[in-house]
């Protein structure tokens, strides 16, 4: 398992030159998307620089293979030596591939579904605005070929970044609805993270504490953008749930993947897929339910599911596939996605196409 240098804290991005410059960086690519350069955050970020750098803030919302192959281009003409990730799981996932690309050439479809492929990168640097992907610190992206179509993704130690500077004042405008939907990415991650097979005792410390801040902090963050203190241990908790799935994961994220090819944001889906597979996990595992109570303070795993309905209509996000807006035409075919989702070769059972098919009408 492989870690990024972390500096955290308000304020923290006032290094990124002298972190650069030990890097070996000379002229990296800041890589963005409109809404942060119309908030101002790309000149700023580009002024601690101190030195050269190309710019592209062209990342649609959910990373697609044109926007890749779009800032590929840019960081060609401008002969750039490494990759500066300004943003969300969007701009960092999208950073990652054009980061291989960039040093082994070709297009996005060579490496998506092909991680075997991925041999080198570009030296990657992520400034997170959100808190919840946590691809600041894992191994992975999600890229869409299109903007109607599933995401695919690759999986490598080269794509890890660096540094991770993680500066929770870049999160205080972040609007309340994207704090909550982000915030329940990182809870999904911890969860699910802790729950899939494999022996990772330093993993599984991570998501079990990244669980309780996240749980704890949450509302404070999202009912209150100045509250530092609670922005940076939604942070953390983000950058450990991001670790906790190099483990891998599992249902919820299959139905949140399966759902992914209608442009809706992927927390709220996968808050939606944690609802629909807490029945099958206090079967198959009862013992890491009860971990995951104690983490959340919560006395009896049973009630771990309502209490997080009750969060969810808190922080006024949709409990329904119905509420978020998703259109299902076939449920057996949605279904049959799912059970044929990759994620299912980490998670402590694989659920069948029936089972899917029940957790996905417990949520319809």
């Amino acid at each position: 398992m492989s870690f990024p240098r972390i500096v955290m804290g308000a304020g923290a991005i006032a290094g990124l030159a002298g972190e650069l410059s030990a890097l070996g960086i000379r002229r990296p690519l800041l890589l963005s998307d409109t809404g942060l350069a119309r908030a101002g955050h790309l000149d700023r970020v580009s002024a601690l620089i101190q030195g050269p750098c190309e710019m592209f803030s062209g990342i649609p919302e959910n990373p697609t293979s044109a926007g890749v192959e779009a800032a590929a281009e840019r960081f060609a003409a401008g002969a750039c030596d490494a990759v500066v990730a300004l943003g969300g799981g969007s701009v960092i996932d999208t950073g990652k591939l054009l980061a291989v690309i960039a040093a082994q050439g070709g297009v996005p479809g060579d490496y998506l579904g092909r991680p075997g492929k991925v041999k080198s990168a570009m030296p990657i640097v992520v400034i997170p605005t959100t808190a919840g992907t946590g691809s600041d610190s894992s191994p992975d992206a999600g890229i869409h070929p299109d903007a109607h179509s599933l995401s695919s993704g690759i999986t490598s130690r080269h794509v890890v970044p660096r540094l991770a500077l993680c500066d929770p004042e870049l999160t205080a405008t972040l609007p309340a609805s994207l704090t909550a939907a982000t915030g329940l990415d990182a809870i999904s991650h911890c969860m699910e993270g802790y729950l899939a097979i494999g022996d990772n005792p330093l993993a599984d410390v991570l998501a079990l504490d990244g669980l309780s801040r996240a749980w704890r902090f949450i509302e404070n963050a999202t009912n209150d953008g100045s509250d530092l203190r609670a922005r940076g241990h939604m942070m953390l908790a983000a950058f450990e749930g991001g670790i906790a799935i190099a483990k891998g994961l599992g249902p919820a994220h299959a139905i949140a993947i399966s759902c992914g090819d209608q442009g809706l944001h992927h927390g709220r889906l996968s808050a939606l897929g944690l609802l629909a597979m807490m029945d099958f996990m206090l079967v198959k595992q009862p013992a890491k339910m009860g971990a995951l109570a104690v983490a959340l303070n919560i006395p009896d795993p049973s009630d771990i599911a309502d209490a997080l309905r009750g969060l969810m209509r808190r922080l006024g996000l949709p409990l329904t596939l119905a509420e978020i807006g998703y259109r299902i035409g076939s449920l057996d075919r949605l279904a049959q996605l799912c059970a044929e989702s990759h994620f299912n070769m980490t998670t402590p059972f694989s659920p069948d196409q029936a089972e899917y098919r029940e957790m996905l009408s417990s949520i319809l």
